[in-house]
């Protein structure tokens, strides 16, 4: 008997669902689909159901005026390591990571939480279940005290990529509830990656013409969130999907321009996001300078262009382990874009200030490569190289 047509039909898009899943598996790297059922950028930047709509669960009590900046294990000068400065994860030191949009912060965030081990004692410096979105970082010595503050361990709790403003004024808020003992007063080790910026801008720009979206971070300034009529939305609707590069290029106040700077800046140092505070030119004199000295005070920052290096460095900071060569988990996948003078015009003003950051940085990353160079008698042993 001949099977009805709805049956064959129902019958060849199952065999097509099921090819098109094979080709996904076989074509695309895990880490890329996350074929893995482990974490996702989707679980944060993609939109969330209209319902769910509004902002981020962070709140205004998160913040407060004091500060809780970072704690510099370089000697300004030379950036050589300071001697004085020794990071205890087994008391009351705290790595905080600051997550700038499409640096590569999910796969390196993610390694930290999942691959890296105390190389003196064997043990996994983080405790993570199955399928769990985010992993426990206990102390050394037991106890129920955290040493990671980062998306993979604490979550967002500081709001959605939260920047350099937003966490000096929110991590200890975060961290002294999970800490009931008598030590020491905190201290926090800040750290981050970069990204040359012309790349990075346009995975974000491709990366919202996909649809994602940051509209929940809430960009909390001198004691305040900022306003509708500071950061007005760049589009209508729940999402930005199919944005051409013109229309990118042209939203005055889309946050990818010079993302790097501003999230490294202390914005109140520029009027928060007043913009008739000053001048533009002074605006971005004062947060580009703001930007090098706090990213010159970081405990550590890498560049992702420089991933070995980038490892070899974290691991003599903080004396922590990957358990494998980081190179083998990131794909360089530079965007080949053909502009217009116009557009090229435009993408470079807004891309010009993160350009003198991304040059600056690289000149202080070779400076804290070679000094690790020349105080370790084999540095590649760090991935594991003999």
């Amino acid at each position: 008997m001949r099977m009805p047509v709805w049956s064959r039909r129902l019958l060849i898009l199952i065999i097509l669902s099921f090819a098109s899943l094979q080709v996904l598996q076989v074509y695309c790297p895990g880490w890329v689909c996350n074929t893995t059922g482990e974490f996702s950028e989707r679980d944060e930047v993609l939109p969330a159901p209209r319902k769910r709509y509004g902002k981020a669960k962070v709140q205004m009590q998160m913040f407060n005026d004091e500060r809780h900046e970072g704690i510099s294990l370089w000697n300004d000068e030379e950036q050589s390591p300071r001697r004085d400065v020794k990071v205890d994860l087994n008391n009351s030191d705290i790595l905080v990571f600051l997550h700038i949009q499409k640096t590569g912060g999910t796969v390196f965030g993610r390694n930290m939480v999942k691959s890296l081990y105390d190389p003196s004692t064997g043990r996994n410096a983080c405790s993570c279940r199955p399928e769990a979105k985010r992993c426990k970082c206990y102390r050394p010595g037991g106890g129920s005290q955290e040493w990671l503050f980062s998306r993979f361990s604490t979550g967002w709790k500081c709001g959605l990529h939260a920047d350099y403003t937003e966490l000096i004024h929110c991590v200890d808020q975060v961290m002294a509830p999970k800490d009931t003992r008598n030590f020491p007063p905190r201290r926090y080790f800040y750290m981050t990656l970069l990204r040359d910026p012309y790349r990075r801008y346009l995975s974000e720009f491709l990366h919202v013409q996909r649809g994602a979206t940051w509209k929940n971070a809430r960009h909390w300034c001198g004691g305040r969130f900022a306003s509708d009529g500071e950061l007005r939305q760049c589009f209508q609707g729940d999402t930005w999907e199919g944005v051409s590069l013109d229309d990118f290029l042209a939203c005055p106040d889309n946050l990818a321009a010079n993302r790097q700077t501003r999230m490294l800046a202390d914005l109140r140092e520029v009027g928060c996001y007043n913009k008739s505070a000053m001048s533009g030119q002074d605006h971005d004199r004062l947060m580009l300078a703001s930007a090098r000295a706090n990213l010159r005070k970081m405990a550590f920052f890498g560049i992702i262009e420089h991933i070995d290096d980038t490892q070899i460095l974290f691991e003599a900071t903080f004396g922590l382990r990957f358990a494998e060569r980081l190179n083998n988990s990131y794909e360089p996948r530079g965007e080949n874009f053909t502009m217009t003078d116009h557009q090229r015009r435009k993408f470079m003003e807004k891309i010009a200030l993160d350009v003198e950051l991304f040059d600056y940085a690289k000149l202080l990353f070779r400076q804290r490569v070679q000094a690790v160079r020349n105080s370790t008698p084999n540095p590649k042993r760090f991935l594991g190289i003999s």
